[in-house]
């Protein structure tokens, strides 16, 4: 009889260490599935960040050509502010291309 019990007492913690294995899967499963998740999130993250660092680079040149611009206003006085406001200098956009510029070297 007693020999019974202990082997009823060992299924019965094989049977709770079973459970506690499922449940652990289980809950595995899940963290896998969320950590793929997180995944993609952070791939579709990365693309805005690129996108994000670009614009803030061509950004730069934009403050840049706009200071060169307002450079030009300095050398009018008061006194042609009162007539009419000059307007800073224009600015033009040349391409420079290298395959264009051989190609006009060559023709």
């Amino acid at each position: 009889m007693l020999k019974n019990n202990v082997y009823h007492q060992t299924i019965v913690d094989k049977r709770a260490d079973l459970e506690m294995l499922q449940e652990f899967r289980q809950l595995t499963a899940e963290l896998a599935t969320n950590l793929e998740l997180v995944g993609d999130k952070l791939e579709h993250m990365k693309g805005g960040t690129e996108s994000v660092a670009l614009i803030l680079a061509n950004w730069q040149n934009v403050v840049k050509s706009i200071s060169l611009a307002s450079l030009g206003l300095m050398k009018y006085s008061e006194s042609d502010y009162e007539s009419r406001a000059p307007l800073p200098e224009a600015l033009v956009r040349i391409k420079l291309d290298k395959e264009e510029q051989e190609e006009d070297t060559n023709e």
